[in-house]
């Protein structure tokens, strides 16, 4: 195998990275997505960045194999298309064809949770562990599913939205059209505006978790109840997919040791005793780059089976 390009589409981030044949990454280079400008001009940006990066190189387009794509849903994956994803304006775009079309090259699609939880298993902290969920915490809340070292992708390629499981019937509204998902109440987004109104004044949500380092007992019982959320939410995985292990990732992971102790309190109280269970809740020791890598993983993965089939 020669080279591969795989690309981490992100609501605010754009990455398109070149790997050697063992997948080890290269050159990376990163570029605001823009979604306003529309998924047309996304596409060029992201040609153009592979050009400069063949440039940079001294590699010709005859030596790049395929390209892994990451991104978010919900997807049809299948047909290589974005479904709709209202944050960043993108509905009905085949997104895959556009970005074959524009690299020249074979373009296997996946969501960017299931890609990230495809790295966990194969080279993360979790790696040999099956079943395994991944689940990252930040602006939203997203998860991915392997099962026997396979991404768990669904019939309709919507597997693993555990930030639109409704943990309060009736509750707030979301941008997806239901009310009282999960990222509404347990997301960094939602801690922040929670601190933010509890202190009537705008906190990020880096400031939230350090009034709770600080002993603010109004904050801390804010997290506690958003920590409780996800443990409400997390019993369900466990309930129906009982994995080995859950990943959390996202930049809400590096205040883990905020919202640790409820979160176990939580999956204890909702959880069904299982003798011996034992809650093995792992975090990531990517720093973001683990979507990306799950992209050249299963890049990799459908190339080869591509090969084989043809």
């Amino acid at each position: 195998m020669n080279y591969c390009v795989g690309i981490d589409i992100g609501g605010t981030k754009t990455s398109v990275c070149i790997a050697d044949g063992n997948l080890n990454p290269i050159n990376t280079v990163t570029f605001s997505t823009d979604s306003a400008l529309g998924a047309e001009n996304l596409v060029e940006r992201i040609g153009n960045t592979y050009k400069e990066l063949l440039n940079e190189l001294s590699l010709t387009a005859g030596q790049v194999d395929f390209c892994g794509v990451a991104c978010p849903g919900p997807l049809d994956v299948k047909q290589g298309k974005i479904i709709h994803i209202a944050t960043m304006g993108f509905k009905n775009v085949p997104i895959r064809d556009m970005i074959s079309k524009e690299l020249k090259l074979p373009v296997y699609l996946e969501n960017d949770a299931n890609c990230a939880a495809l790295a966990e298993s194969k080279i993360g902290v979790a790696k040999g562990m099956d079943p395994l969920v991944y689940v990252t915490i930040s602006t939203g809340i997203g998860s991915g599913i392997v099962v026997n070292g396979q991404i768990l992708s669904g019939s309709f390629s919507s597997a693993g939205e555990l930030g639109h499981l409704t943990i309060v019937p009736d509750g707030r509204e979301c941008p997806c059209g239901k009310k009282g998902c999960l990222e509404l109440y347990s997301s960094g987004t939602a801690i922040a505006r929670d601190g933010s109104a509890n202190k009537g004044k705008e906190l990020s949500t880096k400031e939230v978790f350090d009034l709770y380092r600080s002993g603010d007992r109004e904050i801390k019982e804010l997290v506690n109840i958003a920590a409780e959320d996800l443990g409400l939410a997390l019993s369900s995985v466990y309930h129906l997919i009982d994995p080995a292990c859950i990943v959390l990732g996202g930049s809400v992971t590096k205040a883990y040791d905020c919202f640790k102790d409820p979160l176990i309190k939580a999956l204890n109280k909702y959880t069904q005793p299982v003798e011996n269970r034992d809650f093995n809740i792992k975090i990531s020791s990517f720093d973001g780059e683990q979507v990306i890598l799950g992209a050249l993983i299963y890049g990799k993965g459908e190339y080869i089976k591509n090969g084989a089939e043809s």
